[in-house]
């Protein structure tokens, strides 16, 4: 009897094995398209695409450094600390799933299984614009010890008033664009300036573009529409940052507004201000220093306000940020730590719930600066004296919010679920507007609390949408029943019929509908 059980325990043994082995179309590729692929995709800003098992296969080693290491993909902010939503950082089961895919030889499995590849439309993440504005063909006068930091005023051209429910930056030359800061004039007077000194106005700031960022979405839900209101006969201000090293290249950037349909007749106005600032200060060469700001500086916020993003900016010196608020009982919230500040990876951070900032609170900000030999990003060697300026050479200590008047139950919303693009677009070989083909499509994906399956009917249809894992058992219904033409969009979150929070991993969706099958793979990340 042991002769025969223990080969055939060994046998089963390493079959379980052979069966945990991550491969590319089962476990690593849609891990890899939703936290990479917005970077890593053909004319993307990444230097190379890792859309296809060819590519991430050559670029394995690289992958592997880079994510067990943690610098890939980029995220600054302090999880510990602050929650935020559409997070790019990995979880340490994500990780060792890179690292156990890389060490079995990077298998590709079976193809069929490879989900479809996000694709990109021009560096542009939405689909179908309402308006799209663009600023002049211009080429940048940056020189050897100046940035081009111009304005350019362009006309809306609306003879209506819009409500804007997203705003999408897209770089006319990724390579040369360092910053697009996006303004509202809604009296339309402003003009262009291109004297290379042009930081932008004052106020009226309603998104931004740095690259890595993602495009402005405000949430927009059942009972939630907050936006900015797009006046008749206003301007944009694109307020662009060319570096040192652009000179003479040329660029046309671009921005795509996503209006609010004009049956929505009220929505609560989210602004932006850089609220914590220091423009007077100097970090001596061979020194460490710190800068500190608090607002309202010398009496307790009047009000009570809603943080929905926070967005902190320095420049090559910068070392760390810290930003927090006391309330008026003493008690700290938490906003965001920067450990490492990277001047390449800076953006607005939207909280994964928004932040009451409660009457008689305080803002605090810190930021530390390191102006000496060790700073391998110092751009002087040997370190000089540096200022607060406009120059990436000179320093900066900013932090912007977008915000806006609570109202109960705003610190309880997610913002991962509304916020999601209008009009995401679709990967290779779904659903095309066009030609009316049936499609299915699961974003985000992976996910932690709640994935969207969007679905096309062609015509009215007994439908029956519903989750297996991958044993193949159906673990939730979510229905089943006579629907009506057009696109329909259901969620999931990631329980079972009976309620019961399902364990991380792969889980089929699976569409039947006018006699046609489709599925499509989601990954429960938590």
């Amino acid at each position: 009897m042991k002769k025969i059980l223990l080969p055939l325990l060994a046998l089963l043994i390493g079959s379980a094995a052979k069966a945990q082995t991550p491969t590319w179309s089962d476990n690593v590729a849609a891990l890899v398209f939703d936290k990479c692929g917005t970077c890593h995709h053909p004319g993307g800003i990444a230097p190379f695409s890792l859309l296809t098992y060819t590519n991430a296969f050559a670029f394995k080693t690289q992958i592997q450094t880079y994510v067990v290491n943690k610098q890939m993909p980029p995220w600054p902010p302090n999880d510990n600390y602050s929650d935020f939503a559409h997070k790019r950082s990995l979880t340490q089961a994500q990780i060792d799933l890179i690292n156990d895919w890389v060490n079995a030889g990077a298998p590709e499995g079976n193809s069929a299984n490879t989900p479809p590849a996000p694709t990109y439309n021009q560096g542009s993440f939405i689909a179908n614009p309402d308006l799209v504005l663009y600023a002049p063909v211009y080429a940048s006068k940056a020189t050897a010890g100046h940035d081009d930091y111009v304005c350019f005023s362009v006309p809306t051209g609306l003879v209506n008033g819009k409500k804007i429910r997203a705003i999408e930056v897209v770089p006319g030359n990724p390579s040369i664009v360092h910053h697009c800061l996006v303004y509202n004039d809604p009296a339309g007077t402003s003009v262009t300036d291109t004297t290379g000194n042009c930081a932008g106005p004052t106020t009226g700031l309603i998104a931004g573009y740095a690259p890595g960022e993602f495009p402005t979405i405000f949430p927009n839900g059942q009972g939630v529409k907050m936006g900015v209101e797009l006046a008749a006969g206003s301007k944009l201000v694109l307020a662009m940052h060319y570096p040192q090293g652009s000179t003479g290249i040329v660029d046309s950037t671009k921005i795509h507004l996503f209006f609010y349909d004009d049956t929505v007749t009220n929505i609560r106005t989210v602004m932006a201000d850089p609220i914590l600032q220091d423009f007077g200060f100097c970090i001596n060469a061979n020194t460490v220093d710190t800068v500190l700001d608090v607002f309202p500086p010398s009496f307790p916020m009047p009000y009570d306000a809603t943080l929905f993003s926070v967005f902190p900016h320095a420049h090559l010196l910068g070392q760390e940020f810290l930003v927090y608020a006391i309330k008026a009982n003493g008690d700290t919230i938490p906003i965001i730590h920067v450990p490492q500040w990277n001047f390449e990876w800076q953006g607005f951070y939207v909280f994964k719930n928004p932040i009451k900032l409660p009457i008689g609170s305080r803002l605090y900000g810190g930021a530390s600066y390191d102006n000496t030999t060790n700073n391998q990003f110092n751009p002087n060697q040997p370190p000089q004296n540096i200022c607060a300026g406009l120059n990436t050479t000179d320093e900066m200590f900013i932090v912007y919010f977008q915000y806006l008047a609570y109202q109960v139950g705003d610190e309880l919303l997610d913002m991962d679920s509304l916020t999601t693009p209008p009009n995401p677009i679709q990967p290779t070989g779904v659903f095309n507007e066009a030609t009316g083909n049936s499609y299915l499509l699961a974003y985000p994906n992976p996910f932690n609390q709640q994935v969207n399956i969007d679905y096309y009917l062609e015509t009215e249809s007994e439908v029956s949408l519903q989750i297996y894992d991958i044993q193949g058992r159906s673990v939730r219904t979510l229905t089943n029943s006579q629907l009506l033409q057009g696109r329909q969009t259901l969620s999931w979150d990631g329980r079972s019929d009976s309620g019961s929070d399902l364990s991380n991993g792969l889980y089929l969706v699976y569409l039947k509908a006018g006699g046609k099958i489709s599925t499509q793979k989601v990954m429960l990340s938590k």
